[in-house]
């Protein structure tokens, strides 16, 4: 899993609140393999695309200033609804390393760090301000830093968040919790090779 420290990219904003899982991937694809970092293609599917498939000019994400956008920031409440992996999967196929909001759904933080992607709550007057500085300037960019648990704006503002100290420690990193687990090796192997020499009829 790719490091995160600090992360300086366009970001897009999502205005709306209340952008549940099933808009963020919705239900039709949940059985369609994921492979080659192919579930991008959904995320927030029927606000990109109508129904023959054509981008929508009017939506964010259909504007080519933010091909390359690689943090949204979003109203309050974000990632509400079911939980399900596709959501966060989407976000990383897409190449999402931060998502920027009021709050989350209860589910969707607690996965994503798992997978790369940094959640991020901020004040609703913080993140008001963001949004109005992205609308005045599109394909602006905003500057994450992890260590320091701090937004910067387009303007220069700086604004602080609080983050989960395990959560910090695995996206700073770059750990899942299979790294994460494969860290403790030799003292696993160690184990193991004391429980065989004690109880060699279980080896």
């Amino acid at each position: 899993m790719e490091r995160f420290e600090t992360v300086t990219a366009v970001a897009a904003p999502i205005v709306a609140r209340d952008v549940d899982t099933d808009q963020i991937f919705p239900s039709r694809f949940l059985s369609r393999p994921r492979a080659d970092g192919n579930y991008g293609q959904y995320l927030l599917h029927d606000h990109r695309f109508d129904a023959q498939g054509r981008p929508r000019p009017d939506f964010v994400l259909s504007d080519e200033r933010y091909r390359n956008a690689r943090i949204l920031v979003a109203g309050a409440n974000y990632a509400c609804g079911s939980a399900r992996p596709g959501a966060v999967f989407a976000h990383v196929d897409f190449g999402i390393r931060a998502v920027i909001a009021e709050c989350f759904g209860a589910v969707f933080p607690t996965v994503a760090f798992k997978y790369g992607i940094l959640t991020a709550q901020l004040a609703p007057a913080q993140v008001a301000e963001l949004l109005a500085q992205l609308l005045r300037s599109p394909g602006a960019q905003v500057s994450i830093d992890l260590p320091r648990q701090a937004v910067t704006a387009p303007d220069g503002q700086c604004f602080s968040f609080e983050i989960d100290p395990f959560a910090k420690r695995l996206l700073v990193e770059g750990l899942d919790p299979i790294g994460l687990t494969l860290g403790f090796r030799a003292e696993i192997e160690r184990f193991e090779e004391k429980r065989r020499a004690a109880l060699p009829w279980l080896a």
